[in-house]
């Protein structure tokens, strides 16, 4: 854990450096809207990501197989030369979040 703890206090420290020593003509390496950026677009990145994710669970045929060690594996796809048996994902409901403050009394 000291280690992480290390390696997180290491990339802070690089990042700051970069953004606040000037190098060429002055400037610095990052300015605070490069940093902004690529943190919005890491934010949307993983909404992104989600949505995917959500498309990825529609209701669909999987298969299901016995694997060597006689566990049941679910997926997609079986692989070639394994004995497998469709089943049929249920429908399933989303819900959505409330907008903060939607519940106060």
């Amino acid at each position: 854990m000291k280690y992480f703890l290390l390696v997180v206090a290491l990339i802070v420290a690089v990042v700051l450096a970069a953004m606040y020593v000037p190098v060429k003509d002055g400037r610095t390496l990052l300015d605070a809207e490069q940093v902004r950026s690529v943190v919005t677009g890491a934010v949307q990145d993983d909404d992104a990501a989600m949505d995917a994710q959500d498309d990825a669970l529609a209701p669909g045929t999987m298969y299901r197989w016995k694997d060597r060690h006689g566990n049941w594996q679910y997926g997609d796809r079986p692989p070639p030369g394994v004995p497998a048996e469709p089943v049929t994902l249920k429908e399933t409901q989303r819900l959505e979040s409330l907008p903060p403050g939607a519940l106060k009394e």
